[in-house]
């Protein structure tokens, strides 16, 4: 009774959600200003700009509530149920983090910077350097509909394939060509070091750790429930235009660069899908990612980028640290005891892996063949200390 009970209450939320998502554009705040599509330097910061970040204060404060009340329920299931606490203590993770004093390796330090930095351009660059590459696209998830971001987001033409095809062939080519070619060049590389919505992630982890939360490490099971998920996500962004549907209205990029660079946009089901996004990726790091349309087709070129994730399988100890640090849930790094490419479609190339990596050596991230990060006993023993 008690699981039917749950199933119920379960369906009934997720309905619930499901039409406050779908109505959300009758709400006059969300409203779309089709008039505001561009945004000034002398606008930037101001109050007027100010008042526009008001629906993503309230994702956040959203996101705040819901992680409070998942917190909330998890210690009050915790307490009184013996069998959820031992599965709790089963998927949990507290670590991860450098202790206090310690220096991060100057791979994370440029997978940092690299993204702060492009998601800055993403959303302010043309405002502030006066100048636009929009002929060019980048396949991340930074909503096209601010066009003051230096240069273009592919999502936007691989949801709208109709408006794609009615370009003049020149931009048509030049859009296939720029999208591949980094695709090709850098893989799911780009994940890892530029898209936006993966640096807001990897900042609700960081908060999670500064809070000093337990997370969530999830299983093959877990990992395999989401698998119909992504392929519904897949579905939704390439196939949703042909019957009449926008998957812009679900995406959850459309509240972050638009609203910070100053644009009033209707936020519709994405702004719900962005509290999903933010609470999930609190308790599990890159969440988002494990359901990415656009990443799973970035994956796709993975295997022919010059970025790999390598392996000495001799100085592997099987200890299984790399698939816990994984945030993608990829087994094969650990289990792989003849190839020395463990490079799978889902890696994103954060690189945690090899962090957590206790044996010198055993794992690199590689370019062209040679390392450009190695696990090192010596850092992970100082972790510890």
């Amino acid at each position: 009774m008690n699981t039917l009970r749950k199933r119920v209450l379960t369906t009934l939320t997720c309905a619930a959600l499901v039409f406050a998502a779908y109505h959300a554009w009758r709400l006059p705040f969300y409203e779309y200003a089709e008039e505001i599509y561009t945004t000034t330097k002398d606008r930037l910061f101001t109050l007027d700009w100010l008042l526009h970040l008001i629906p993503l204060l309230i994702i956040l404060g959203l996101s705040a509530i819901a992680i409070m009340i998942s917190i909330s329920a998890r210690e009050k299931l915790l307490s009184q149920n013996t069998a959820a606490r031992r599965f709790a203590s089963a998927h949990s993770e507290t670590s991860g983090k450098r202790l206090p004093g310690q220096r991060a390796s100057g791979f994370m330090v440029i997978r940092w910077i690299s993204m702060i930095l492009f998601s800055f351009l993403m959303i302010f660059g043309g405002t502030l350097l006066g100048a636009r590459f929009d002929k060019i696209s980048i396949p991340v998830f930074s909503c096209p509909v601010n066009m003051s971001q230096l240069t273009e987001s592919s999502c936007y033409y691989l949801s709208h394939l109709a408006d794609l095809f009615s370009l003049p062939v020149s931009d048509i080519i030049l859009f296939f060509v720029s999208t591949i070619g980094f695709a090709l060049v850098l893989g799911r590389m780009i994940c890892g070091f530029l898209c936006p919505m993966g640096l807001a992630q990897d900042l609700m982890d960081l908060l999670r750790h500064r809070t000093k939360t337990e997370g969530i490490i999830m299983n093959d099971r877990m990992y395999g429930a989401l698998v119909p998920v992504r392929w519904t996500m897949l579905f939704l962004m390439l196939g949703l235009t042909f019957i009449g549907g926008n998957f812009c209205n679900f995406c959850p990029a459309v509240t972050i660069s638009p609203v910070l660079a100053g644009l009033q946009v209707s936020l519709f089901a994405g702004g719900f899908m962005m509290v999903i996004v933010l609470t999930g990726s609190f308790f599990k790091r890159r969440f988002f990612c494990t359901i990415c349309p656009l990443g799973y087709l970035l994956g796709l070129f993975h295997r022919i980028s010059p970025f790999r994730i390598t392996k000495d399988c001799t100085a592997c100890t099987e200890c299984g640290a790399c698939y816990d640090a994984c945030p993608m849930g990829i087994k094969a790094i650990y289990k792989e005891r003849e190839n020395s490419d463990v490079t799978e479609i889902t890696c994103i190339m954060c690189g945690e892996c090899v962090r957590k990596c206790p044996e010198d050596k055993a794992l690199s991230v590689t370019c062209l063949g040679r390392s450009v990060y190695t696990s090192s006993r010596d850092k992970v023993v100082r972790n510890y200390r």
